[in-house]
């Protein structure tokens, strides 16, 4: 029986749905206590299957004892060589902690968090031989996780920044912003059949703690009604953030990580490209504007980065997006393909962005 890329991406995206949106509005939980672990030395593609589950399920456990005890609440602190930076903190969303889920991926920290060792700062933190490396980022974080605590207690991403802190990494926005929002009005919620649009907003019934954000108006109305809103908030609340890292670590360089381009700059791509075919649901126009909303993302980031000294990357290069051909792809819709979190970087996304963060701190 023949069926259409339009009717596939739909089944599709019914299941991405549920997924993504987990990760999208998960919050800091608690960390295990215990003596720091070593930073993770890159997995070998020639892993024993065995070997990655046995690691994953110690580390795994370990992480579950630590919430239920609700013992030495915080962030991951892993150690290294110490012939680079002294002290490194990363602070950030799901771009920032989340990249690949495999047995081997998942690394010390809070469960919900999803921080796993093949994301960006822990392969920059490898990189660069950091003395310790603490790692605030999560899932689902906004800015407002930057000073207040999470939904279940856990201290703000901040305070894991002190005199000592010489590096810190920031990825933090699109959240703020409605990304979420945006992927569900303008690629879930037209696959999905009208009967099953309340299941689909039951998922994220707030997509953000710091903006509403209602799906359910369509796409067009959530880019140009929803998020110019909440771009000008983010673009104020940066300059809060540059100024509270530097009352808290004066002598910490700081470089800010925008995000990856998810959407191609070619909509003929999107129109050849079968990972991309739920976004066909959606006009021409629309598409476009997809497209200006996550430039528009990595305008506030870059703007407000430059005006308080950060140095910035901007990892967007074209050629790379979720229309992309599997191995050559950075971010992916369903994840399927390269065993990444759907709507998130994959393994190779993350290689790159820290490539490009290591060369521009050297």
């Amino acid at each position: 029986m023949h069926t259409s890329p339009l009717s596939r991406a739909r089944r599709l995206v019914a299941g991405v749905a549920a997924a993504a949106a987990t990760v999208l509005t998960s919050s800091i939980l608690a960390t295990p206590v215990g003596a720091a672990q070593p930073i993770p030395e890159a997995v070998a593609p020639d892993t024993p299957p065995l070997e990655l589950m046995s690691g994953s399920a110690q580390t795994t456990g370990a992480n579950i004892v630590g919430e239920i005890t609700r013992q030495g609440i915080g962030p991951s602190v892993l150690t290294g060589p110490g012939t680079g930076p002294s002290k490194y903190v990363a602070l950030g969303d799901s771009f920032a902690s989340v990249g690949r889920i495999a047995p081997a991926s998942w690394g010390p920290g809070p469960i919900t968090c999803v921080r796993t060792d093949d994301a960006y700062p822990t392969v920059v933190a490898r990189e660069l031989g950091v003395g310790t490396f603490v790692n605030a980022s999560c899932g689902g974080a906004v800015t407002d996780d930057f000073w207040a605590p999470g939904r279940t207690g856990a201290p703000p991403q901040l305070e894991a920044l002190d005199a000592e802190t010489d590096l810190v990494s920031v990825t933090i926005g699109g959240n703020d912003v409605g990304f979420a929002a945006v992927i569900l009005a303008c690629a879930v919620r037209p696959n999905t059949a009208p009967e099953l649009h309340p299941v689909i907003d039951s998922v994220t019934p707030r997509l953000s703690r710091a903006f509403d954000f209602d799906s359910s108006a369509g796409c067009a109305d959530v880019i140009d009604r929803q998020t110019p809103a909440a771009m000008e908030v983010l673009d104020q609340r940066l300059d809060d953030v540059y100024a509270e890292i530097a009352e808290r670590s004066p002598d910490a360089r700081v470089v800010t990580v925008g995000y990856l381009a998810a959407v191609p700059e070619d909509d003929q791509i999107i129109r050849e490209s079968p990972a991309c075919a739920p976004f066909m649901a959606i006009s021409q126009e629309e598409r476009g504007k997809v497209r200006e909303f996550q430039d528009n993302i990595n305008r506030v980031v870059r703007e407000a980065a430059e005006r308080n000294g950060a140095t910035v990357v901007i990892p967007d290069e074209p050629g790379h997006s979720m229309c992309s051909p599997a191995e050559t792809r950075w971010v992916d819709f369903t994840g399927v393909e390269t065993g990444s979190v759907p709507i998130h970087p994959t393994s190779a996304g993350h290689a790159h962005v820290a490539d490009r963060v290591v060369a521009a701190l050297r």
